[in-house]
């Protein structure tokens, strides 16, 4: 059943209760029966994780802690609206920080104070009637059947609508994190055709950054920045398109511009400090990493990869004992966390190895090595190159090249993280042993998955899970090998029938595919698969 306007689940956030009351009686006098209210960040995202919201009315500046910007983002990092929940931004600011900030959260509109019941009104009604086309594809995206949701997006779309832009843009994004990469780039193409529209463009430059094709990746991005500078959704794709190419300094520069235009935005000035630092600029990584971790004080992006990238900068700079300061931080605001603490101990090696503390080094390492066997699936590449970098510098080599094996087992189709690798060899001055390593080690992942694949082509498929499940002790992370794994167990429940067990199995594998390389071109394919086999009876 349709939800209409006044049979909504409504939740008011503000830190005022006068301005909350107020809300609530304009909503009341439309009709709107079903009001929670909160002040709090943290209440309301209890509220959001539990009950599915129709419409949100959300102040931006609720005090100390989260702002309305960071609830909406935790919220659809979280899950915990979709397509078709409506939220509002109330605003008494008119900065362009707070405008570009909110722009960039993408609320489905904000009202200035004073807002008043008309002004609130109007903008509701015309909002609600175009969010409610939207309940089917949120409910066919909810339960994993993305070929539907695409349908159900090209059948609204056969009727000019009001929500043809947005129907647009949902089918684009099914299509890309679907890995239907080539329907993607017609459909795209098309809307480009008919009209210059920046999101277009942009999509259709992701399109082509995802099927590596950075050239022409980077002249969209470039093209979308010249024509409209603010939209800096392409200035971070067109970062990721030069990195990509090998241009690091100006994927730098074009970072900073970014920032200067939209300065609270977390997770690009993350990204500033990483290729700051990747370029040799620690001045400017020192300022970025310290404003990334302002800046994420309150949000769901906070990491303790910014405190361990600090602590790198300045033990670079020769303060390894500040750099242990910032990282004592670190571990008291990441404690129950042990992919954080992992990330904390690697830093703290570097910081006792430069200040000569070698017992405190390696037991930094010994706390790490620990810690990476418990993080297996969480850990970054980053943080492995880090350490095995720091087991050189020590002399274990032994254990480095094992880290750096499992970081090639885990990426072997990722020519980007394979040269980092190599580069790690080669500043061990170990070049030749380095390019062994990554050939031998592609090569046993290759053949373990060809030999797995033919199994389940003659119909062994419990030979073939066994063979790959084995294989994923070693390298939990390998996509490839997970979404091979998935497969062979829907095959087998195909010839067997359904298995509880096993599509759990699926479907915990599965997340861990979405968490890893979304753009898999397996991943949303087995997902629907998954779906309609968890349906049946």
């Amino acid at each position: 059943m349709t939800i209409t306007l006044n049979k909504s689940n409504t939740l008011v956030i503000d830190d005022f209760q006068s301005m909350r009351s107020m809300i609530m009686g304009f909503l009341k006098s439309m009709g709107v029966t079903n009001i929670s209210n909160v002040g709090t960040a943290r209440e309301a995202l209890e509220l959001l994780s539990s009950k599915k919201f129709d419409l949100v009315i959300c102040d931006y500046n609720l005090g100390q802690g989260k702002n309305g910007q960071q609830i909406l983002e935790e919220a659809r990092h979280k899950r915990y609206i979709g397509h078709s929940t409506v939220w509002m931004m109330v605003t008494a600011e008119k900065t362009m920080d707070m405008f570009m900030g909110a722009a960039e959260a993408k609320p489905d509109d904000y009202l200035l104070k004073p807002v008043t019941e008309a002004m609130l009104s109007s903008r509701l009604q015309k909002l609600f009637e175009k969010k409610r086309m939207l309940e089917p594809i949120e409910k066919a995206v909810k339960s994993r059947n993305y070929a539907h949701a695409i349908k159900l997006c090209e059948e609204q779309l056969a009727t000019p609508s009001a929500n043809t832009q947005e129907l647009q843009r949902i089918k684009s994004d099914l299509l890309i994190n679907s890995g239907d990469f080539v329907t993607a780039k017609t459909f795209l193409s098309g809307l480009l055709a008919a009209r210059n529209i920046p999101w277009v463009k942009t999509s259709l430059g992701k399109v082509h950054y995802l099927s590596k094709d950075y050239i022409k990746a980077r002249e969209l991005f470039e093209e979308v920045l010249q024509e409209n500078k603010m939209y800096l959704e392409a200035a971070d794709w067109l970062a990721k398109s030069l990195d990509a190419l090998g241009e690091s300094a100006l994927a730098q520069a074009v970072l900073e511009k970014a920032m200067m235009l939209s300065p609270n935005a977390t997770l690009r000035q993350k990204s500033l400090a990483d290729a700051a630092l990747k370029n040799g600029a620690l001045e400017l990584a020192q300022s970025a990493y310290e404003k990334a971790i302002k800046l994420g004080e309150f949000s769901v992006h906070k990491s303790a990869g910014n405190f361990a990238g600090l602590a790198k900068v300045i033990t670079t700079q020769n303060d390894p004992e500040q750099a242990l300061k910032i990282l004592t931080l670190s571990r008291n605001e990441f404690k129950d966390d042990p992919a954080a603490t992992l990330q904390t101990a690697v830093a703290e090696s570097l910081a006792h190895h430069k200040l000569g503390n070698t017992e405190q080094a390696l037991a930094s390492l010994q706390e790490a090595e620990a810690l990476i066997v418990e993080t297996a699936q969480n850990t970054s590449v980053d943080t492995t190159i880090d350490m095995a970098n720091m087991m050189f510098q020590i002399g274990q080599k032994d254990k480095a090249c094992g880290l750096l094996e499992s970081v090639v087992k885990n990426n072997h189709e990722n020519r980007a993280i394979l040269q980092r690798v190599e580069t790690t060899f080669e500043d061990a001055g170990m070049a030749e042993e380095g390019l062994a390593l990554i050939k031998s080690s592609s090569k046993e992942v290759i053949d373990i998955n060809n030999q797995g694949v033919a199994l389940a082509n003659e119909g062994k498929f419990e030979e073939g899970i066994r063979l790959i499940r084995k294989a994923l002790q070693a390298m939990p992370n390998n996509d490839l090998m997970i979404t091979n794994l998935c497969g062979m167990m829907i095959g087998m429940m195909h010839r067997t029938g359904k298995d509880d067990r096993m599509l759990f199995e699926v479907s915990e594998l599965l997340e861990r595919v979405g968490r890893l390389n979304p753009t898999n071109k397996k991943y949303h394919p087995y997902v629907t698969l998954l779906g309609k086999m968890s349906a049946t009876d």
